[in-house]
């Protein structure tokens, strides 16, 4: 099972930064204005919506761990970018962090049902239910951002 357990390591890596680097390009060119953008009442910007899917990842990941870490969920929706470049290390930031806990995986970890300390949902489920819905939340939050991109884009014509 070693290579299997290797191989799942190696896609959810793909995955991420296949993630990570749309994430990159969709930012291109952007600047604090329309990082900050919101659609309008009760949405959110590009800025925020990649702050909260960060660390939501970095959260949902620890999970599958079984870390605990410290979490302010709601700073994340309040998240103003100065410019691209603060996003893109923050990208870069927690891609790290992701890797190195992929590279820790286990397949106890998969198996194994984690309640997190403090999750506001209260929820109950294998180490393999939060890898995935790491990578499903991200997927939704970069499809809005790129609706918010062209909504930004089209504002003005």
């Amino acid at each position: 099972m070693a290579q299997g357990m290797e191989a799942l390591r190696d896609g959810l890596r793909q995955a991420l930064r296949d993630q990570h680097q749309v994430m990159r390009e969709l930012i291109q060119g952007l600047d604090a204005e329309a990082l900050n953008w919101s659609p309008g009442a009760e949405m959110n910007s590009i800025a925020v919506l990649y702050a909260h899917l960060l660390d939501a990842e970095r959260y949902l990941l620890a999970a599958a761990l079984g870390e605990t870490l410290q979490r302010d969920r709601e700073a994340a929706f309040r998240y103003q970018a100065p410019d691209a470049t603060s996003l893109l290390q923050l990208i870069d930031s927690v891609e790290g962090e992701s890797m190195a806990r992929i590279d820790r995986l286990t397949e106890e970890d998969l198996a194994t049902v984690r309640a997190p300390a403090g999750d506001r949902l209260n929820r109950r489920f294998p180490g393999a239910w939060w890898v995935l819905h790491a990578i499903g939340h991200n997927r939704e939050h970069i499809g809005q951002a790129m609706l918010t991109r062209q909504l930004y884009e089209q504002r003005a014509r």
